[in-house]
């Protein structure tokens, strides 16, 4: 994509774009069929005044490294049951976007973010440490996490190769991720869980 095709939509290929939606309907019915949680991501720099500049490059970027992560960290059986996230909302001017996924991939998302946010770090023994706290802290909030989904956890942790990518989503002033305890079923109000032990933006910053 240029930057014209970014900023002023010029030399768009619509059409195409059109035909990849009217093409969608089973990735829609996959979805539609799969238990989803509800994502939070909270950004701290979205005035009321001005429109949302960075909705496209959040959003795929997001879009992207899930389903990068999915591909590099699960199973090949895994990665097919999947279904892609998809956006649910956006409140204007809140920073706050909130997208649908299955549990397992989405809270291997959440890892390999906590890996960017984090990677910098340099003594093992402190680390292994904290990873141990974090593994501890979504078995506690998410018991219904299976052990065969650790090792996609861990690999997210260790090995994803889009740290830099998702830095560049961290550094978009990403202040919050939160994740709904219990399936997402509206009207019910979810109750989420801020990711804050798992990613530790606040404590670590964004470096590489």
């Amino acid at each position: 994509m240029s930057v014209e095709q970014y900023w002023m939509g010029k030399g768009l290929d619509l059409d195409g774009l059109w035909r990849d939606f009217d093409s969608g309907s089973g990735y829609e019915q996959k979805v539609a069929a799969s238990p989803l949680h509800l994502l939070r991501l909270t950004f701290d720099d979205h005035p009321l005044r001005l429109p949302l500049f960075d909705l496209e490059v959040l959003f795929k970027t997001v879009k992207g490294t899930f389903h990068d992560v999915k591909a590099e960290c699960l199973t090949r059986e895994a990665y097919d049951r999947a279904a892609p996230i998809s956006l649910h909302r956006v409140d204007r001017g809140s920073g706050v976007f909130e997208f649908l996924a299955q549990f397992d991939p989405l809270m291997t998302w959440v890892v390999a973010l906590g890996a960017a946010a984090t990677w910098y770090r340099t003594s093992l023994a402190a680390g292994q440490e904290l990873d141990e706290t974090r593994l501890a802290f979504i078995r506690t909030n998410f018991p219904n996490a299976s052990t065969s989904d650790v090792q996609a956890y861990m690999k997210a942790w260790t090995t994803f190769g889009r740290r830099r990518v998702l830095q560049q989503l961290i550094g978009q002033h990403l202040g919050r991720v939160e994740v709904s305890k219990a399936l997402h079923s509206p009207p019910e109000l979810p109750t989420m869980v801020d990711m804050k032990v798992v990613v530790a933006l606040g404590q670590h910053g964004t470096d590489a």
